[in-house]
């Protein structure tokens, strides 16, 4: 009987072992602070047993047999062996490996980098990178990047867009920590409400994303997340200022409330007060802005499976364009001056909660939602734009394995997204709103680190385009460590916000003319990606190339072509689509010195007054190469950047006189940025020039002697309207003691 009960006993202790699942993040050290390290094998000691860190350094391993040694090994790092026994949850930090025999890889430095886990085809931009450039807020967050285009729509209001596989942003999902945000009123000048010290990361997904988050990415997906209040940065100060007159003060802090609770505070103003009109044609180069920015957020971690993010965001701004002594409220008629005013309000509330348990079927439940409020009064000229807009999102998600042992994990939920805009164009009221629940189910089936297959499909209930899918796949495979290849196909759709989103355009002497009944647009997407990795000269040569197909079904035209006094918006009639093509080359030839060589092919035409034509103000092709790099002390740190930007087709006005064209193509150009930075124990000192060769279009402005006459036109923007810009700033940061030791983990 003894031997019996003895038996029952073991064999209740082994089905305990079984469901034991080991958890945690890897991190590498950078500046004195943690960062994700994405691509780590981790595996138990005298087995094959494992997995491999995902984007985030996250990663989950089964200990089935009792195993109590984990080892971590990463090319570049020295492996780490830790002794786990009954802690579930760890914190690994590797260190460089400065004893490395034929091969040397830093892969620890590299600020950019595509996952090697992720199904979607990911880039990921952390802090050292976006440290290679000034990085003032988002939109110049990619000025070493090959995939992502910003340009300024106008030359009036400051306005930016980004261009991704070729399209213009709005196809494109924006995201601050994985919700959909910045869209609306916020499209033309939100990549300018995220200051860039207070990014932790970017992520630049390419293709269809995953129908969890939503039905609305086409191109791709753009997500940032913002420091963490219980990182190792306890304050962070930047200062920054430039020839041309901007002056910006950033600051952030992490408190920890409690072992639990911990808050994090964020402070942006920025001023531009300097009137520039280099090409001397009236006009300022850039609007005047004033803008002050704060975020409080709170983060909970119980321990217990269970955490919370709460997060205040309140921006104020203005910006003041147009002709030299245009002044606020200033008359706008044929005389005096012509201008441009815009005030923009706008708070976020958001919250997301989230608990796991189950780790044997790693389940968990998570509730993510997001209010913004937006109002917005502008002057273009003699037009007038005033809206306010309300935007609810909100996300119920359900993960779940289907059972321990078979690597096949379904997500599935429940969304809602509802948006109204109360908007007046000057006498007309264009108001109007979108209530969209919808639901979702996605399948991912890992087969460890060689493939993973993800397939999803979500149902959407529109309240004026009725029922309508999204289906989405995306296959990756790794037949080795060193080559990594992945294929995409999706779905995705959009409500177009004719006036929020072109406004821009009032920048001219044409007025809006708009088709009654738009269709909701909607276009498929295809996409294959390879990544190989191979030994040059003992050092690792990364080679990445991918080709994606966008075709559009149905689409909003903007027809600035058709008609000489009006700016057309209509339903596609034909065929649009774009191909994007793009190679690129990573290296480190020395230690220190980290080249990429990329180039981007662009092929997009659309149909526009019936017939397919190139899409204009759209270059073909882009080059890039960036040099990086950092002494072997690391005290300073160089940088430089070469963008070669293809020709493209300038939009034709019909009737227009010679004087007010600006021909019918726009050629390549060049454009240089280069960066010092030299650090200290807590400082940093950098300064820098953007355009090195001062090139700029040499009238942006059509018909600038007359801006109330009818060939007046601010939007044929096809490259730079600003010259040389010199900088400097200096960066302060204090991080918390650390009471863990490299390699080791907390407690």
């Amino acid at each position: 009987m003894k031997l019996y009960i003895l038996g029952i006993v073991l064999l209740l202790l082994a089905g305990n072992t079984v469901a034991q699942t080991v958890s945690g993040t890897v991190y590498e050290l950078h500046e004195g602070h943690k960062e994700p390290l994405p691509g780590v094998n981790i595996f138990w000691m005298g087995t094959d047993h494992g997995t491999a860190s995902d984007a985030n350094g996250r990663f989950e391993v089964e200990n089935k047999h009792q195993h109590h040694m984990l080892v971590f090994s990463f090319v570049g790092y020295k492996t780490d062996t830790i002794h786990v026994e009954n802690r579930m949850n760890l914190e690994v930090v590797l260190s460089e490996n400065r004893e490395l025999g034929e091969v040397t890889v830093v892969e620890k430095n590299k600020g950019s980098y595509i996952s090697k886990i992720d199904p979607i085809y990911t880039q990921k931009i952390n802090g050292a990178e976006l440290h290679k450039a000034a990085c003032c807020n988002l939109s110049e967050s990619f000025e070493t990047n090959a995939s992502v285009d910003v340009s300024y729509n106008d030359a009036v209001t400051g306005a930016k867009q980004i261009k991704l596989l070729g399209l213009s942003g709005l196809y494109t999902s924006l995201q601050t920590e994985n919700y959909p945000n910045l869209r609306g009123l916020a499209t033309n000048y939100g990549l300018t409400y995220i200051p860039g010290p207070w990014m932790e990361s970017i992520q630049v997904s390419k293709g269809a994303s995953s129908v969890i988050n939503g039905y609305e990415s086409i191109t791709g997906q753009i997500n940032v997340e913002y420091k963490k209040s219980n990182s190792d940065e306890l304050l962070h100060l930047n200062l920054f200022s430039s020839d041309e007159g901007k002056l910006e003060f950033n600051a952030n802090t992490g408190l920890k409330v409690s072992d639990h609770l911990s808050t994090g505070i964020f402070f942006h103003a920025e001023d531009i007060s300097k009137e520039l009109d280099h090409n001397h044609d009236g006009f300022l180069d850039h609007p005047l802005t004033e803008q002050y920015h704060f975020i409080n957020r709170w983060q909970f971690a119980s321990g217990k499976g269970y955490d919370a993010i709460g997060v205040i965001n309140l921006l104020t701004e203005e910006r003041l364009g147009g002709q030299l002594g245009y002044q606020k409220g200033g008359a706008q008629i044929p005389g005096l001056p012509y201008g441009s005013y815009i005030d923009n309000q706008r708070a976020e509330f958001s919250f997301k909660n989230g608990y796991a348990w189950d780790t044997q079927h790693k389940r968990s439940v998570a509730f993510i939602s997001n209010v913004a409020l937006h109002g917005t009064e502008s002057t273009f000229g003699k037009n007038s734009y005033d809206a306010d807009e309300t935007n609810v999102y909100a996300n119920l998600i359900f993960s779940s394995l289907f059972s321990p042992e078979s690597g096949h994990q379904y997500s599935t939920g429940l969304s809602y997204y509802y948006d109204q805009i109360d908007q007046i164009f000057n006498t007309t009221d264009y108001s109007n709103y979108e209530s969209v629940p919808g639901m979702y189910f996605e399948w991912t089936h890992k087969k460890g680190a060689l493939y993973t297959i993800m397939a999803g499909i979500r149902a959407d209930f529109h309240n004026r385009f009725g029922t309508f899918y999204t289906p989405r796949f995306h296959f990756r495979y790794a037949p080795s460590e060193h080559l990594t290849l992945r294929t995409s196909a999706g779905k995705g759709y959009r409500t177009a916000n004719l006036i929020a989103e072109n406004n821009y355009l009032l920048s001219s002497s044409r007025s809006f003319n708009f088709e009654n009944e738009l269709m909701q647009e909607n276009a498929w997407n295809f996409g294959a990606s390879a990544v190989h990795t191979v030994n040059l000269f003992g050092r690792e040569l990364s080679i990445g190339a991918e080709f994606y197909r966008t075709s559009f079904i149905d689409q909003l035209v903007v027809d600035m072509e058709s008609s000489a006094t009006e700016i057309l918006f209509y339903s596609l009639d034909g065929k649009s689509y774009a191909n994007s093509y793009q190679v690129d080359l990573k290296y480190q030839p020395v230690a220190g010195l980290d080249i990429t060589l990329a180039y981007r092919g662009n092929d997009v035409k659309q149909t526009i007054g019936g017939e397919l034509l190139e899409k204009p103000l759209t270059s073909r092709y882009k080059g890039l190469v960036t040099l990086n790099y950092t002494t072997p002390n690391k005290s300073w740190m160089f940088d430089y950047t070469l963008q070669l930007n293809g020709g493209g087709r300038i939009p034709q006005t019909p009737g227009a006189p010679a004087a007010y064209s600006m021909g019918t193509e726009f050629s390549s150009f060049t454009v240089m940025n280069a960066q010092v930075t030299k650090y200290f124990k807590r400082w940093s000192i950098y300064a820098g020039t953007e355009n090195l060769t001062n090139f700029m279009m040499d009238h942006p402005v059509i018909g600038a002697e007359d801006p109330y006459g009818p060939w007046f036109d601010a939007t044929k923007i096809w490259g730079p309207v600003l010259g040389r810009k010199m900088y400097a700033g200096i960066r302060f940061t204090l991080n918390r003691p650390q009471h863990d030791e490299l390699g080791g983990y907390n407690h």
